[in-house]
């Protein structure tokens, strides 16, 4: 495991690692670009960002040259779609390598991108003129040339109300099916996954029954549902 580790009020950062024969989280070397996804507001002492595990690797998603992507959730007026790096962290080297977004994106978004892992491909996906969910996949991991648009979509099409989408809002991909038909997807602000059948274009939602435990009434936490372990039934 990897985590980051900043602190905005001393701009301090390190990256802490345990391995499999570890007993205590122990400190590497850290990357001068800075994760998104940080808190930069200076209220909390510490916030750690957790990467994207793939291929005996984590990932970040960041910017290159240091300038916080969102102060209190507005887009920074300088941020340019090349301050945006992909750094990834090899667990058995301990050595970091920067990867480039696909070309196709040409325009800083005003909600965060992001980037994830279906089906063991990194993924990085955004809002397009807060119109349309774009989904890119590194079809071979580590070389930029290979990515390819996944999807494109339009947030209509998805059934997401529009009175939603703005600066805070956040479309999540969780799993793609064996096939690669059928996404499974989070929005921010819903209490519902949204999966998405590309084939036939049918949009299904799944509700969770916030009445029967009062824990999940004001928060549900799809993220938590990004990895499975298969059993004799699988999900797809």
């Amino acid at each position: 495991m990897a985590a980051y580790h900043y602190n905005p009020k001393q701009r301090k950062r390190n990256v802490k690692i345990l391995g499999s024969g570890d007993h205590v989280w122990r400190d590497i070397a850290f990357f001068l670009v800075v994760p998104l996804g940080l808190d930069y507001s200076g209220h909390s002492e510490h916030t750690v960002y957790d990467g994207v595990y793939l291929s005996g690797t984590f990932n970040w998603l960041a910017i290159h040259n240091d300038l916080p992507y969102r102060v209190k959730n507005v887009k920074n007026k300088n941020s340019r779609v090349e301050h945006f790096v992909i750094v990834s962290l090899d667990l058995g080297t301990e050595a970091y390598n920067q990867y480039g977004l696909p070309r196709g994106f040409d325009e800083v978004p005003n909600g965060e991108p992001i980037v994830g892992e279906l089906r063991g491909c990194l993924c990085f996906s955004y809002s397009y003129k807060e119109t349309y969910f774009v989904l890119w996949q590194m079809k071979k991991f580590g070389v930029e040339d290979s990515w390819s648009q996944f999807l494109k979509i339009s947030y209509q099409n998805l059934q997401i109300d529009n009175d939603i989408i703005d600066i805070y809002f956040q479309l999540v991909p969780l799993l793609l099916s064996k096939d690669g038909d059928a996404l499974i997807l989070k929005g921010y602000r819903e209490f519902e996954a949204i999966i998405y059948h590309l084939k036939d274009n049918i949009v299904q939602r799944t509700e969770v029954d916030t009445d029967t435990d009062d824990r999940i009434t004001d928060w549900v936490c799809w993220e938590s549902a990004k990895d499975y372990v298969e059993s004799l039934v699988p999900i797809f």
